[in-house]
């Protein structure tokens, strides 16, 4: 009885790899430029951005919550780090500036939900817009161009080390990081400890409150990172650069707890190549922005379904245990 679901999850896996490279050869043959060095150097690039702000809304999403401000404050992170740069701060301080600013948005949404017990939408709906506003500050919403091209923060997009990009370099580090914490540490179990039973969780001995404040600071900090990637890659500091990544991060997120049956790291980073393989291809063939949406839109949609059907077969399946 207990290989049945293991198969399952097999078959998923492999029917996704499979769609995976079915999508990957579908655009190959519609379009002559989506195997050129280039272009696939974009696309890892791509993923790697949206990868990261997957990964940091997994650990929010992992503790039973959703964080709906993370796209607007890593805006005012990245703003920070341009203005930072732009008034001649080195790179590595301006950095650190913006994910500390991001981090105590972060701690902010993790005290208001996890110890105050605020709605979690509305808290971070309201927290984003604060940061959407501070944002705005610097330049009155305008590009950040000054310094970009002469302190070294484009190299963060540019730079490679053995022919691999920085940005999937960074990817991959974090991926690695957040499964080891995740799957393989005794601290990593209390998220999900946290996000299935909370009750139980406490009765544990588990510091619910604590975990939810981490898991909103790492999502902030973690999509305040892939903004500034993101400003590098574009050369300037934007407001609107985390504006794209709310749909892409879920659908991501999602995708991946229905092949895996629950949020897990691999997951996210299965779901987030697919994705951005499909943007890239959509882009290559000049599909209007919206076409893109809607596919996304159709995409999270299925995988909310499947993972609703996956949570209450497994409610229905807990329950009966109990009652036996």
């Amino acid at each position: 009885m207990a290989r049945k679901p293991a198969s399952a999850a097999s078959k998923s896996i492999i029917t996704f790899v499979i769609l995976l490279v079915l999508v990957f050869v579908a655009f190959a043959f519609l379009h002559k430029q989506f195997l050129s060095t280039r272009n696939i150097s974009n696309l890892l690039k791509h993923a790697a951005i949206n990868s990261v702000f997957a990964l940091g809304a997994l650990f929010v999403v992992v503790v039973g919550h959703f964080d709906l401000s993370f796209y607007l404050v890593c805006s005012l992170a990245g703003m920070t780090t341009s203005f930072l740069i732009a008034s001649e701060v080195t790179p590595i301080p301006s950095i650190f500036a913006g994910l500390l600013v991001a981090a105590i948005f972060g701690f902010g949404n993790g005290l208001a939900i996890g110890s105050l017990r605020l709605p979690d939408m509305v808290t971070t709906i309201a927290t984003g817009a604060i940061a959407w506003g501070f944002a705005w500050i610097y330049s009155d919403g305008a590009y950040i161009w000054k310094n970009a091209t002469t302190s070294g923060i484009l190299l963060i997009n540019d730079a490679s080390i053995l022919h691999v990009p920085l940005p999937v370099i960074l990817m991959l580090v974090l991926y690695l990081l957040s499964y080891i914490v995740l799957h393989l540490s005794r601290f990593g179990r209390g998220f999900y400890s946290t996000g299935e039973n909370r009750t139980a969780a406490i009765f544990s001995g588990i510091k619910v409150r604590s975990y939810i404040t981490v898991a909103f600071i790492i999502c902030a900090v973690l999509a305040s990172l892939g903004a500034i990637m993101g400003n590098a890659s574009q050369g300037s500091g934007s407001v609107r650069v985390g504006m794209v990544y709310l749909l892409p991060a879920y659908a991501t997120i999602f995708l991946g707890s229905a092949i895996f049956k629950k949020p897990t790291v691999h997951g996210t980073f299965l779901a987030a190549l697919f994705i951005s393989i499909m943007l890239n291809g959509f882009t290559l063939m000049a599909v209007p922005y919206y076409y893109s949406d809607f596919i996304i839109g159709l995409v999270l949609i299925a995988a909310l379904f499947i993972s609703s059907d996956i949570v209450l077969i497994r409610r229905a399946r807990t329950r009966k245990e109990v009652a036996l």
